[in-house]
């Protein structure tokens, strides 16, 4: 369906791929990966829109593919049409473009070509399933949990719901290829699940790219790795791709090591040639010198680079602000009595809460609860008071960065930011997003090891159930508090027949154990604890 062969990319500002070749087949569903800034996003503009774009080697696409293509960014509809009137919207236009041909072969003008018009209208219906277009979408709203909010208008439904019907919108389309990017963006948990049961029971071609560790883990069976220029093309699951190159990461370490010492060998054979031949004139020792030095020449290229999977150094550290003994009183760092929050409308009636040092507090519920708003106007008072030292991640995103920077490259740099000012509290606003799993990993152990106060807003199961003692719900226009561990064991109890996700983080411990012993050196060591993955 789309083939790359020794494909280079780039922009004037950077170069992004060099001699790349990969190919997506009917029916897979495939998911790059790559470090903040490798060019995911990039590679998925040029498969879309190839003609815009200029680039060396070979891209091949069936002329007859369509691609539909889902952003990271919805523009959310504001007319209050319904949410099946949303998703039917293609199929009308249809049927009424159908009916226009026909009322025009009946007048008998330009029959011909009209004739041709409507027989391509037609084929377009069979493409789309349109005959059963109103079942299929009842049948998508059940897979995502939304079959009870098929009325309801959709300036009604959350963001996240928005971005799902979106989603189902272009599924329902049956594009030949699909292609989403970071479409877990800013879901909460329940449309998370959802997400995850609409694409795999989608039976058409998909590309997507993401971050999220629960869709990487459940939803494809193609990985494409995209880092340092390169990309490597791997069929079979995440979990599978990871164990295969981490076995092929000690091969080749092991092999590299026991070429780096016959270099090393030849290396002092060449030194000690040198002193011979400069003690001696004599013409053979010189020859014999100059084909020692060629052949080390060719060792080296015979060595070839290191391993493709690289290293990724994050160490987020938050550093706590100093403070002299009585020099904050010993009462709570944060404190709400009855508080309202409202613009238009309330958002937040009669809530009561308070934090105390060293807590590590999570915001979470539904899109469009008052979450970031509440987090920000905390944020705000706390700034009027001035008398702690308080740092602050913000959601934002500017795809038109100066810099050029990616979004997780951007957040990477609030983040880094954020460790060079001592604090006594930290306010992040889903912090985790756009970040790639090394980032997402290391800021969890970061949040982990920080001895101040934490308030944050997140749809990041694995950073809440990680890293909070205290879940504030938002609901119903106040807040419900559950401790970590409770909330934990509700969100297995709603959506797990076991505890995935305590699994999924043991795996990644058992691989970043893996990583270490691999760099003092211990392949045995690392090769059975490989093992147990």
């Amino acid at each position: 369906m789309i083939k790359f062969t020794g494909v280079s990319f780039g922009h004037p500002q950077k170069d992004l791929y060099d001699n790349i070749s990969f190919s997506i087949e009917d029916g897979e569903h495939a998911v790059l990966i790559g470090s903040n800034g490798s060019g995911k996003t990039s590679l998925l503009r040029l498969i879309v829109d190839t003609d815009r774009y200029t680039y060396g080697g070979k891209i091949e696409k069936d002329e007859n593919t369509r691609i539909a293509y889902v952003s990271q960014f919805i523009a959310y509809e504001t007319e209050p049409v319904s949410v099946f009137d949303y998703l039917a919207r293609p199929f009308v236009a249809l049927q009424k473009k159908a009916d226009e041909l026909c009322a025009k072969m009946e007048s008998g003008k330009d029959f011909e070509a009209v004739c041709e018009a409507y027989q391509q209208c037609t084929d377009e219906m069979e493409s789309v399933d349109f005959y059963d277009y109103e079942v299929n979408i009842r049948k998508e709203l059940a897979v995502a949990g939304m079959a009870d909010k098929e009325n309801m208008t959709v300036d009604k439904i959350s963001g996240g719901e928005f971005k799902l019907l979106s989603i189902m919108g272009a599924m329902l389309q049956k594009p030949g290829l699909l292609i989403m990017d970071e479409p877990d963006v800013f879901l909460d948990f329940a449309n998370l699940i959802a997400l995850t049961k609409l694409i795999n029971r989608y039976d058409g071609t998909l590309l997507a790219v993401t971050h999220n560790r629960l869709l990487l883990n459940s939803c494809f069976n193609k990985v494409l790795h995209a880092e340092n220029l390169a990309l490597q093309e791997f069929p079979g699951t995440y979990a599978e791709y990871v164990k295969a190159m981490l076995e092929t990461k000690i091969d080749m370490q092991e092999h590299f090591i026991r070429f780096d010492d016959f270099i090393q060998t030849q290396k002092d054979l060449i030194e000690k040639r040198r002193d011979a031949a400069d003690e001696l004139t004599d013409s053979s020792k010189g020859r014999q010198l100059r084909a020692r030095v060629h052949y080390l020449q060719r060792l080296y290229v015979q060595r070839g680079e290191d391993p493709f999977i690289e290293e990724h150094h994050y160490d987020f550290r938050f550093p706590m602000a100093e403070r002299e003994e009585g020099d904050i009183s010993a009462g709570p760092v944060i404190a709400l009595d009855d508080y309202t929050l409202a613009y238009d409308k309330p958002l937040l009636t009669g809530v009561s809460f308070e934090i105390s040092r060293g807590d590590k507090v999570a915001i979470v519920g539904d899109n469009g609860t008052g979450k970031s708003s509440l987090l920000n106007e905390i944020y705000r008072m706390m700034e009027e008071k001035g008398h702690m030292k308080i740092g602050m991640f913000r959601q934002i995103y500017d795809g038109d960065s100066p810099e050029k920077l990616s979004g997780g490259e951007q957040n990477i740099a609030q983040l880094k930011s954020l460790c060079e000012e001592p604090t006594d509290v930290l306010f992040l606003d889903e912090p985790t997003s756009h970040l790639d799993i090394y980032a997402q990993e290391a800021l969890e152990k970061a949040i982990e090891e920080y001895k101040g106060t934490v308030l944050m807003v997140s749809h990041d199961f694995y950073l809440v159930a990680g890293c909070a003692d205290r879940i504030f719900i938002l609901e119903n226009g106040t807040v419900r508090e559950m401790s970590g561990r409770s909330y934990r064991k509700a969100i297995y109890k709603k959506y797990f027949t076991s505890e995935l996700l305590e699994q999924e983080r043991a795996r990644k411990q058992t691989e970043m154990r893996i990583n270490a012993l691999l760099l003092k050196g211990k392949y045995e060591d690392a090769r059975t604890l490989l093992a147990e993955l």
